[in-house]
């Protein structure tokens, strides 16, 4: 028979097990949103600028690679700050986009 700090204990385990579980997962999450929202901005600039290849502004890849390498903050801030300097509209957030209308059934 299981004793009772036996079965604390396992509880606890249990409980330290899902909690830190569940932070990797929504740290997994956070970290491919932060990537998504790289690849946006990243696109935004690109259709406006086209590729910055043999371009004086290299701004744009250097945040990306900010962003492949992990570094995802200071490669969303740059590319902000290139697409401000560049005057172009950030574009609108994926939650901030207006729903679909449906047509009525009636």
């Amino acid at each position: 028979m299981i004793n009772q700090s036996a079965l604390r204990a396992m509880a606890t385990a249990s409980a330290v097990a899902l909690a830190f579980g569940l932070a990797l997962s929504a740290s997994a999450q956070t970290a491919q949103d932060e990537k998504s929202e790289c690849q946006r901005l990243y696109g935004q600039w690109s259709k406006y600028n086209g590729t910055s290849s043999y371009s004086k502004e290299m701004d744009a890849d250097m945040a990306l690679e900010d962003c492949n390498k992990g570094n995802t903050a200071a490669g969303i801030a740059e590319l902000k700050e290139v697409l401000n300097r560049g005057k172009i509209p950030l574009p609108e957030s994926e939650t901030a986009a207006t729903p679909e209308t449906r047509p009525s059934t009636h």
